[in-house]
């Protein structure tokens, strides 16, 4: 099988953040599969500045293990403001239909959103070349924007809603990262047959409890001695930073108490000013790490954060630093509603807080670390639990048991009358 994945920032084990995309590929090349992957220049947890000029940055090919990648001209600011965010997306958007275009026809395409922009160029690209669509859903835009207050203008809105409802339509398949995903889609009108859920998982080879990795870490950064309360992630709109910001300001008197903000993302450089501004003294902010070197940051925690905006939507959400932290066999301190916090409950893996209550958040925070034994127990508990329930070795099966289903024709209902574009 040919499989061409389009997603704008596909980087490998050497890079941080998301590698998700990267195992799902390495794993279909390793099945036999003849895998290429359409990708921006610019990793979501990357700053790289793009040297060549634009000319010679419109197509490139690479190879990484098995798979080819083909990288197509992106705006590399997407940091710096929400328009430096919109000019790329839509700058890969205009330049991944000519990498599509530049290999062999697959037998299916997998495209994978957040950014929808782009899946509507590949859309188009599959439509004009009687591809297979596959489409990967990870958020649910453009309702995700719209609550958290990015999204105002009606008809960027109208736009979006309309490039959804005609993806949804035209897919071959959906997959839904979460259950909250799937439900939604699913309550909108899209029959269950067509929407497949595929949660995210962890390689227990690569993520793990790593003793020997925290001392290592400890020793680097002088913290012997301190007790380290841990985020590891996105610095963006969505992830509600303040509220552990406010949680490190109550718990001055703490001296022996670190929160470490390891991550990138637009709401980065505002965080340092207001670390800055507040003196917190008691806060550091490190750039990212490879996601091969995470086990050795998060083993280095006594506790990890896990917060995001409340919103409804984010009821649904599974920020994949959770099952990390669990899988690292570390207590967790989850600030998300719904399903998020079912699972920490399920696995007994840790405290509940609202979403924007610091005082609640320096609360647990003084109580898991003053209490070992139950921290420990946590730890081991939230180990086991995503050991059981989310090996990455089953999201990738049931990933490539879609592919193949859409493929060999066995592809989903299609969507009610009334949903037609």
């Amino acid at each position: 099988m040919k499989v061409a994945v389009v997603y704008q920032y596909f980087q490998g084990h050497g890079a941080p953040g998301h590698s998700l995309i990267y195992e799902l590929t390495q794993h279909l090349a390793g099945r036999g599969h003849q895998v290429t992957v359409i990708s921006g220049e610019t990793g979501y947890m990357r700053r790289d500045t793009p040297t060549l000029p634009w000319y010679r940055r419109m197509v490139r090919k690479e190879r990484d293990g098995q798979v080819t990648v083909v990288r197509t001209f992106t705006y590399s600011e997407l940091h710096r403001s929400f328009f430096g965010r919109l000019m790329s997306f839509l700058s890969f958007s205009l330049s991944c239909p000519a990498g599509l275009l530049s290999i062999d026809k697959p037998d299916v395409v997998l495209a994978s959103s957040p950014p929808i922009f782009p899946m509507f160029s590949t859309w188009l690209v599959c439509k004009l070349r009687g591809i297979p669509f596959v489409l990967e859903v990870r958020d649910l835009w453009p309702a995700s924007a719209v609550q958290m207050g990015i999204l105002k203008n009606r008809q960027l809105i109208g736009v979006m809603s309309w490039m959804e409802r005609l993806l949804y339509n035209q897919s071959s398949r959906i997959i839904a990262l979460t259950e909250g995903i799937r439900d939604d889609i699913c309550a909108r009108g899209w029959p269950e047959s067509k929407v497949e859920l595929v949660t995210c998982g962890v390689d227990v080879d690569r993520l793990y409890p790593d003793e020997a990795g925290a001392a290592f870490v400890r020793e680097r950064h002088g913290w012997q001695g301190r007790r380290i309360m841990l985020y590891f992630g996105a610095l963006g709109e969505a992830n509600n930073i303040p509220v552990i910001l406010r949680t490190a300001q109550r718990m001055r008197h703490r001296h022996d108490v670190l929160f470490v903000l390891i991550g990138d993302g637009m709401k980065r450089q505002a965080t340092e000013r207001e670390v800055s501004s507040l003196a917190l003294a008691n806060v550091v902010m490190l750039p990212p790490v490879p996601k091969d070197d995470a086990r050795m940051y998060i083993s280095a925690a006594d506790a990890c954060l896990v917060t995001l905006r409340d919103i409804p939507l984010f009821d649904g959400a599974i920020p994949t630093k959770l099952i990390d932290y669990m899988a690292c066999g570390k207590p967790v301190l989850c600030g998300v509603r719904g399903e998020a916090q079912r699972i920490v409950e399920d696995a007994a893996a840790g405290l509940i807080f609202e979403p924007d209550d610091d005082e609640h958040l320096a609360g647990l925070v003084a109580g898991i670390l003053d209490d070992g034994s139950a921290a420990a127990r946590m730890g081991r508990d939230g180990l086991a639990y995503v050991r059981s329930r989310f090996p990455a070795s089953r999201m990738r099966t049931q990933m490539e048991a879609a592919l193949i289903d859409v493929v060999q024709g066995r592809s989903a209902a299609h969507p009610p009358e009334d949903r037609s574009s």
